[in-house]
């Protein structure tokens, strides 16, 4: 997560009065090694027979993620933010996400597929439109293959209790 202030968190099984702070919420372990086996998903790459992307779209798990609340569109600030932070998706709803988690003690990671390059391309060819069909029918292809691997896992509870590490 990115912003300019920690995230106050209540967690289900905490004292009410008493608050967490949150920054930056790691996905569960058990989850991010099973997506490591999605990396050679084969992708989808065209809307129809005229209209394909310009490069093979492929899965590419990263180290960290970001939400804000702006549509990101400017390869400038992209840059900074994955200089600074070394972030590179940026979304506007993945964060909230990953607090409710946190807060209710619940695994999670996200499976973005990005339509756009948030400032790559020009003003005149924002892809997001054209691709986003695209986008979404492989991110429902890679959500689905994630889970058939978590199916055939061994149930672990792999939540991590932050106050029970400390």
């Amino acid at each position: 997560m990115f912003g300019t202030s920690l995230k106050e968190v209540f967690p289900v099984d905490g004292n009410p009065e008493q608050r967490e702070h949150a920054f930056w919420v790691p996905v569960d372990p058990l989850y991010f090694t099973l997506s490591k086996f999605l990396e050679n998903l084969e992708l989808e790459g065209c809307v129809n027979s005229t209209t394909c992307l310009s490069e093979t779209p492929r899965v590419v798990r990263v180290q960290r993620g970001t939400s804000a609340s702006i549509y990101l569109d400017n390869a400038a600030y992209r840059s900074f933010i994955y200089d600074k932070f070394n972030v590179s998706p940026v979304d506007k709803e993945s964060g909230a996400v990953a607090l409710i988690c946190l807060q209710q003690r619940v695994p999670f990671i996200i499976i973005r597929a990005l339509s756009d390059l948030g400032g790559g391309g020009s003003a005149e060819s924002n892809d997001t439109n054209t691709f986003i069909s695209l986008a979404a029918n492989n991110s429902v292809k890679v959500v689905v293959e994630f889970i058939k691997r978590l199916a055939a896992t061994p149930p672990v509870n792999s939540y991590i209790n932050v106050e029970s590490e400390m």
